[in-house]
């Protein structure tokens, strides 16, 4: 699937850092999938600043990344889980389209840059007045400790 910079760091932010050994050992592959080689940290000017990342969004050009069937439902029960309790947020609504809701994702390159937000400057990921007087939550604490085998309905 065709992944901008946010996107993969929206993904990468939701994955979980508990389960059992299978699903974790599956999250660990998509980390690392979804993650930044260092070409690509140079490429897009990717800055951490404090809680947030920053980058060069002219630059950003979506990528194949390859979410396979039990990270899919992984990122899905995440999804469902920040919906409802509330926190979903609205730089997630094309991931919870996708994922949940079986909306098509873009096919190509052209497709994927139209979602996401024009401009030279570097933007960060969640804007800082929504950050002011919020505390991070675990992921624990978001999806749950335990997360569920594929196809389970528990």
């Amino acid at each position: 699937m065709l992944l901008n910079v946010k996107q993969r760091l929206l993904l990468l932010n939701i994955l979980p850092s508990e389960g059992t050994y299978d699903v974790l050992k599956i999250v660990r592959d998509q980390q690392a999938l979804l993650s930044f080689t260092e070409e690509e940290h140079m490429r897009f000017k990717i800055k951490r600043q404090g809680e947030m990342f920053a980058w060069d969004e002219s630059a950003d050009v979506p990528m194949e990344i390859r979410i396979g069937e039990v990270a899919a439902t992984v990122i899905k029960r995440a999804l469902r889980q920040l919906n409802e309790e509330g926190q979903l947020k609205m730089e997630f609504l094309p991931l919870y389209e996708h994922f949940v809701e079986g909306e098509d994702w873009a096919l190509d390159s052209d497709a994927a840059k139209a979602t996401s937000e024009n401009g030279a400057e570097p933007t960060p990921i969640r804007p800082p007045d929504d950050v002011a007087n919020e505390e991070p939550r675990p992921t624990s604490e978001v999806i749950g400790s335990r997360p569920l085998a594929e196809g389970d309905q528990s």
